[in-house]
């Protein structure tokens, strides 16, 4: 399996790095070569910065390469917080030293080993959750076979050649759902039970998803796995076992996002700063009541509720929508069509994620920030499967319909927003 899994992936990393290596040297935007003239003595005109690196100092990555070069990693001004100084950190601490195309080759190399390592963990977390006989375990073989390819085909993949912190979060937030996985056990009829021996595990899912959440604030929807798990536990009189597993793990993960997004921009910029540290709830609180991964994205790049719908943004819906219909196609078929339990709470996840991106966010940005959640993988590996076991040759119907025309889509769109996004030009 990891033999095959690493030639899908060496194969489609190099196709798109070709792309990238093949597109214009001209970019739309003038942030990367304004970038590399603050940031660069000498060399960006090399053959292969030209043709390769450079490109790749796109969007969001002329952010993340500015903080991982500077003297302290620290950012400069507020609305920098919004890209993960913890990836920030990361990088700079494998990298060494802030010479920017040394920084830039170990980002990239990082972003391709936790991609490769997300889809293993993601292999075997499929496995774990379709295979609960020995009867099953084929088929569950084959599901998590498909899945990884798919995932690895993700519509994210061009922004995923560059620095981007995604695959941070995919790999923390797949090894999350793993841990949780071995330590429970679905009992009959329809319950729920943790395994003391398997504590550790289950803590360590918490640890996982806290620093998922710390590098992209969309993974605190994993905190609903313990809110369902609580849950279930308290229907069931577990009360000890409630506190001790979901309790416990919750409050790890809160503590994590209090101190992320509250106490530590009030320190670091209150009281002087004014505007939104005056929404202390109380002088002797060192927070305020506003979250300030928000304040970031409603002051600085306008998001809020219905503030994306207007006339102009609707072929940025339409450039969400192939994953708004097969994330949402997803959630029904695993609790209308063919329910399962062990999905409940990452349906739910699901849902709350397409309810945030369609109403608060920038839509379009679903198709690079939704690969951490793999129902949808599983909702196409299970239909591609299933028409696979047909005997006639009648015309797909339906789901199936959906699934063809995603993979068509994805064969279409990988490409060409590989090549947009090494010229710096929209979608974002």
């Amino acid at each position: 399996m990891i033999v095959r899994t690493s030639l899908v992936f060496v194969v489609s990393r190099l196709v798109l790095y070709g792309l990238i290596f093949l597109a214009p040297e001209g970019q739309f935007d003038t942030s990367t070569e304004l970038t590399l003239n603050r940031l660069v003595a000498d060399g960006s005109e090399d053959y292969w910065n030209r043709h390769l690196w450079n490109k790749l100092l796109s969007w969001d990555a002329v952010f993340f390469i500015k903080g991982m070069t500077s003297e302290d990693g620290i950012p400069e001004f507020e609305h920098e917080y919004a890209f993960s100084p913890l990836w920030i950190r990361f990088v700079r601490l494998c990298a060494g030293n802030n010479e920017l195309y040394d920084v830039l080759k170990v980002g990239v190399l990082l972003e391709n080993v936790l991609f490769f390592l997300s889809s293993i963990v993601l292999y075997y977390l499929t496995r774990r959750l379709f295979s609960q006989s020995n009867r099953e375990s084929f088929y569950a073989k084959r599901l998590a076979g498909i899945s990884t390819d798919l995932f690895i085909f993700t519509s994210a993949s061009g922004f995923l050649t560059g620095i981007y912190s995604e695959p941070l979060s995919f790999a923390l937030a797949f090894s999350g759902m793993l841990c949780r996985e071995l330590s429970v056990e679905v009992t009959i009829p329809s319950g729920l039970d943790c395994m003391w021996s398997k504590w550790p595990l289950y803590i360590l899912s918490s640890m996982c998803f806290s620093f998922a959440t710390l590098n992209r604030p969309n993974c605190v929807l994993l905190g609903i796995y313990y809110i369902f798990d609580l849950l279930q536990l308290a229907k069931d009189k577990k009360v000890l076992k409630a506190v001790a597993f979901p309790l416990l793990a919750g409050v790890f993960l809160f503590i994590c996002c209090v101190y992320q997004h509250y106490i530590l921009p009030f320190d670091t910029f209150c009281p002087q700063r004014g505007g939104w540290c005056e929404t202390q709830l109380s002088a002797s609180l060192p927070f305020t009541s506003v979250n300030f991964y928000n304040h970031i994205q409603d002051h600085y790049w306008n998001v809020g509720f219905l503030k994306y719908w207007a006339i102009n943004n609707i072929p940025n819906f339409l450039l969400a929508m192939p994953n708004i219909v097969v994330l949402l196609y997803s959630t029904i078929y695993f609790s209308k069509i063919y329910p399962h339990y062990r999905l409940k709470p990452l349906i739910i996840i699901t849902q709350a994620l397409l309810i945030m991106l369609i109403f608060f966010a920038h839509v379009q940005i679903i198709n690079r920030v939704s690969s951490f959640i793999p129902l949808h993988l599983w909702y196409m590996a299970d239909r591609i499967l299933k028409t696979s076991y047909k005997q006639d040759d009648t015309r797909p119907i339906g789901d199936d319909k959906i699934v063809k025309a995603y993979i068509y889509w994805l064969a279409l769109w990988i490409p060409l927003q590989t090549v947009l996004f090494a010229c710096f030009l929209p979608p974002a």
